[in-house]
């Protein structure tokens, strides 16, 4: 990420990758929008240690794959944020966040350094998101349409 100035990176790249990821729950248009619609405390529980990431960018700056490929990967803090929209129970577009990630330099230039888990705030494991959704990838696709 370029520097601005001592301490003030240039983040719009990052926010850019992360609009590109929709992030914002995507429910059934036929849904009462005045009406809540719940989970269960299972699908509720799936989402721990997706939610609480702030989005400061650390495991960004600490992934050698985004300082490499920064303008095509999206790195380990949008694609854990994609995570947690895959994950969410109340969300129907699951297969077509999938469909989105699955590019070669989007999703599998991640080369599982940790990096980005040990610099986390938070404590948060990007990596383990990150190959959480490549697994999603590989059972809902065939092999002739995986993007490696």
């Amino acid at each position: 990420m370029p520097v601005v100035k001592d301490l003030v990176p240039d983040l719009t790249q990052f926010y850019t990758q992360y609009q590109s990821i929709q992030p914002f729950l995507q429910a059934a248009p036929k849904l009462d929008p005045s009406k809540e619609y719940y989970q269960s405390k299972e699908d509720r529980a799936k989402l721990d240690g997706l939610y609480e990431c702030i989005l400061c960018a650390c495991c960004q700056t600490s992934c050698p794959s985004y300082w490499w490929n920064g303008d095509k990967y999206l790195g380990p803090a949008v694609l854990l944020q994609a995570y947690r929209w895959i994950s969410d129970s109340r969300d129907v577009k699951t297969q077509e966040r999938l469909q989105f990630l699955n590019d070669s330099w989007k999703l599998y230039r991640c080369k599982t350094i940790l990096n980005c888990t040990s610099v986390c705030p938070k404590g948060l494991n990007p990596a383990q998101a990150i190959a959480n959704i490549k697994r999603m990838i590989l059972e809902s696709e065939p092999a002739s349409k995986i993007h490696l």
